[in-house]
């Protein structure tokens, strides 16, 4: 979604006010933004309600894992839209927000059924340097899903195709829809390897990944979108885990953004199991471009899924 500062509180008014003028709704009910990463997933735009920012995505089985669940980082994208767009409704004039790092604590598995997921963001601190906010994520009945903070840092790159500041957010160029970012994609994609296109692949001790960072991967400020990578890190991480056997479901994840991943390269993700336990186990992911220098760090904790929630993700 491209908007400038000013424009952007006005236009989240005008979508919860008027969502019907906005793109066609998409599974579970959801207006569909209009741009690469939120097509693919499904994603809403982000609307206020008072002081939270809420957006939603359909579940299904496009999120699966390798394991035959959804791993947690599957709502990446939601999770870093919610809780960006939280803390773009105090960003500083001429500045943009970038995710410095996205935390999540799960609860309970995601289900794979179709029913919607909803995440609620709010902003807990905006400074001169970066800000916070906190979020939720619950599944259709209420039920609480997770919970998930994001740190961002203000930059002075803004996007290049941002609108005028007036009406609701515009539309991305097509070029942005292109990719695995599409409602027939969506739908027909077996799991969530398939819809981002990644091929994962087993390693001595853990798992690799690779995605082409095509136009329809990419954030408004053209780099790899940072709820993407959040996705990727956590399915590697369940490749890993699986293969090493241990516990599949994810507990937690902590991902660190120390550079942009740009556009047309390939980056790689490898997963390494430092922990293998019955009930417990933690991988590090490490992303690089050029093999040396780590792009991303993200830390994963696995469990055992609650027994009366396992069919439940498992869309059974």
């Amino acid at each position: 979604m491209f908007v400038t500062r000013a424009s952007w509180g006005k236009s989240l008014a005008d979508e919860a006010q008027l969502p019907s003028e906005g793109p066609a709704l998409g599974q579970a009910g959801v207006v569909v933004s209009e741009s690469g990463p939120e097509r693919t997933f499904g994603v809403s735009h982000a609307v206020p309600d008072g002081d939270e920012v809420v957006s939603a995505m359909p579940s299904g089985p496009h999120l699966l894992g390798p394991a035959g669940l959804p791993p947690g980082g599957a709502i990446g994208v939601l999770i870093d839209d919610s809780l960006g767009f939280a803390i773009m409704l105090e960003c500083p004039a001429s500045l943009w927000s970038v995710s410095a790092e996205i935390s999540l604590d799960l609860v309970a598995a995601l289900p794979s059924d179709g029913s919607p997921i909803t995440a609620r963001s709010r902003l807990v601190h905006a400074g001169p340097q970066a800000s916070f906010a906190l979020g939720t994520v619950t599944d259709a009945a209420g039920r609480l899903l997770a919970t998930c903070r994001q740190h961002g840092r203000w930059v002075t790159t803004l996007p290049p195709a941002a609108p005028a500041a007036t009406g609701r957010p515009s539309a991305a160029p097509p070029a942005a829809q292109a990719g695995p970012g599409s409602a027939a994609a969506q739908r027909a994609a077996p799991g969530l390897a398939a819809l981002l296109a990644a091929r994962v692949g087993l390693t001595e001790g853990g798992a690799q990944l690779e995605l082409d960072v095509a136009p329809g991967v990419v954030n408004p400020l053209g780099n790899l979108h940072g709820g993407i990578t959040f996705a990727a890190c956590d399915l590697v991480a369940q490749a890993a885990v699986q293969a090493a056997g241990a516990p599949v479901q994810t507990a937690s994840m902590h991902v660190a953004y120390l550079r942009p991943i740009l556009a047309g390269t390939t980056p790689r993700f490898d997963a390494r199991v430092v922990h293998r336990g019955r009930v417990l186990g933690v991988v590090e992911v490490r992303v690089t471009v050029d093999g040396v220098k780590p792009c991303v760090i993200a830390t994963i904790t696995t469990g055992v899924p609650e027994p009366d929630r396992q069919d439940e993700a498992r869309g059974r």
